[in-house]
């Protein structure tokens, strides 16, 4: 998993980062297994108020999250769990069954 952290009209202290890192440990239970993955957080300031856009890429999905407050660190906060309630229900759909009955052939 690759961790990139950007900032727009901000430069993310170096609390941000590790804060960042060490909430990030959850998404790297989920993506233990692509090692590929690409994780990144942009955090933007605009009048007072922050902005912070987590985008994760694995196996061609693309899965993104925002969310805007007065504290980038009440954004982290945020944005992880959204992101892991889509992975939870992208899981869960394909891991459903198929509508109708399933085909069985006898055999002759």
């Amino acid at each position: 998993m690759k961790l990139e952290i950007f900032g727009k009209n901000y430069n993310p202290s170096d609390s941000l980062k590790t804060v960042t890192e060490k909430k990030c440990a959850k998404l790297k239970r989920r993506l233990a297994k692509d090692e590929d993955a690409q994780v990144k957080f942009t955090v933007t300031l605009e009048s007072d108020v922050y902005t912070t856009d987590l985008t994760v890429v694995t196996r061609g999905i693309t899965y993104r999250a925002q969310a805007e407050s007065s504290s980038p660190f009440d954004n982290v906060d945020t944005v992880i769990p959204r992101l892991l309630g889509q992975m939870r229900k992208q899981k869960d759909i394909w891991g459903r069954d198929k509508k109708g009955a399933p085909n069985v052939y006898e055999e002759e």
